[in-house]
């Protein structure tokens, strides 16, 4: 093959990585943003707990004036409160069966369907940016119905990066432990393991970028908006750290990257076998979750 040959061939390559790239990126936007739920069946013991609790439904407005939704589930004469967060693709109903376990436990739980889900208004999701701001209202929410509140802020996947993201912010006194299970790092690493999981790339930069450019046009949001490790380099809310050895979603390294990030109190439960939010499976789940918010809610 003579020069110009090679140098024909090398260019339409390198224009055919740029589609290719370029159509991933695309794919991904789709797919890691826009609101879309994968509901799963609630038993019926869930409904009845639901249905025979003293649970009423609150309405907060958001910062950017959406409408947003959660359950106040007040079963108990003291005002110990778990609020308690979802993931992506999920609502405040696929934490039934969690918050169940907890209120048998003394606790009273504020569900909350995080913007984009359930019940609560919005178009897509910011992986904690504005879910962090919109936190701050159900605080106060519970903060100014109970002035003598004692809070545990409890999250899974994008809920647990949400209550990290949230510690940048000045939090009240009433916050005193967070409890965090399958959080990401960094948006910018997570997004670099899904492209590698889902597309088979083993460079992942140029998508990486390019996702970043489409965010930035789209959303206002960059990678550097969304970096849970960096807002626990200042927090001093006590942390319980959990994270399942076999999640394929987010990476078990990232618990270990979050834990060293945070300055504070903090504790780390790894759970052997378990998948992406699956670790109350592990049959000591609940009473070592418990014995940590004990230590800080009595």
């Amino acid at each position: 093959m003579d020069y110009k040959k090679t140098i024909a061939v090398g260019a339409a390559l390198t224009a055919a990585s740029y589609m290719s790239y370029r159509a991933i990126s695309e794919d991904m936007l789709n797919k890691v943003f826009y609101h879309k739920e994968f509901q799963d069946e609630i038993e019926q013991k869930y409904l009845d707990w639901i249905s025979s609790s003293n649970a009423f439904q609150v309405k907060v407005k958001s910062f950017d004036g959406l409408k947003l939704n959660a359950y106040n589930i007040h079963n108990h004469d003291d005002d110990r409160y778990m609020i308690m967060v979802h993931g992506i693709g999920r609502n405040k109903s696929s934490l039934y069966s969690r918050a169940y376990e907890f209120a048998k436990l003394g606790y009273n739980i504020l569900l909350i369907d995080q913007r984009a889900a359930g019940d609560s208004q919005g178009e897509y999701y910011t992986y904690g940016v504005k879910e962090a701001q919109d936190l701050q209202l159900w605080i106060s929410y519970l903060t100014k119905k109970y002035p003598q509140t004692k809070i545990c802020l409890y999250g899974l996947s994008m809920g647990a990066a949400t209550i990290m993201m949230a510690t940048a912010y000045e939090l009240p006194e009433n916050v005193k432990c967070l409890v965090e299970e399958s959080g990401y790092s960094s948006m910018e690493e997570e997004f670099a393991y899904l492209i590698k999981r889902d597309y088979k790339l083993s460079f992942t930069y140029p998508v990486v970028k390019l996702l970043e450019s489409k965010m930035e046009k789209k959303f206002g949001m960059s990678y550097g908006d969304v970096s849970p490790k960096l807002c626990l380099e200042e927090n001093e809310v006590p942390i319980l750290f959990i994270h399942g050895d076999e999640d394929k979603t987010v990476p078990f390294e990232m618990a270990t990257i979050l834990y060293n990030h945070n300055k504070g109190v903090k504790k780390y439960y790894p759970i052997h076998g378990a998948g992406h939010t699956e670790c109350n499976s592990d049959e000591n789940y609940y009473r070592n979750v418990d014995e940590f918010i004990r230590t800080y809610l009595g």
